[in-house]
């Protein structure tokens, strides 16, 4: 006999669960396309061009030295590397975007993935309902 269990992301795909994880995954397909779209594999090749030319100039910017590494590079005057520093910190914020979109669709696929019943419903409506609503 063949097995027809289907899982989508590790839920009962039959549960009310595995069927919000099923609609949180429509959704999030929507919202990454609309990033993906804003956001080209040629940016991110600029964004690591643009890193890689910072730090043969020896600036290695963290999160943790962004203010400081910002304010070195334009009190240097030098109207390229500002020039540079700008569509560094607008593509880093754009992939900032995207990390941020995975990881709050993570957050409720973990959350689902947590719940004690898959088929309580007012469970699964209140984990997922925010973000289906977007």
């Amino acid at each position: 006999m063949k097995n027809t269990h289907q899982e989508i992301e590790g839920i009962d795909a039959s549960t009310l669960a595995g069927k919000a994880v099923d609609a949180v995954k429509t959704k999030a397909r929507g919202i990454f396309g609309e990033d993906f779209i804003s956001f080209t594999l040629i940016e991110f090749v600029s964004f690591m061009i643009l890193n890689n030319k910072l730090a043969s100039n020896g600036i290695f910017i963290t999160d943790e030295n962004k203010e400081e590494k910002y304010i070195e590079i334009i009190e240097t005057g030098n109207t390229d590397l500002i020039a540079d520093l700008e569509e560094y910190i607008t593509l880093l914020d754009n992939i900032k975007k995207i990390q941020e979109t995975k990881n709050e669709y993570d957050g409720i696929i973990e959350a689902l993935k947590c719940l004690e019943d898959y088929n309580d419903a007012k469970d699964v409506t209140d984990t997922v309902k925010d973000y289906l609503r977007r």
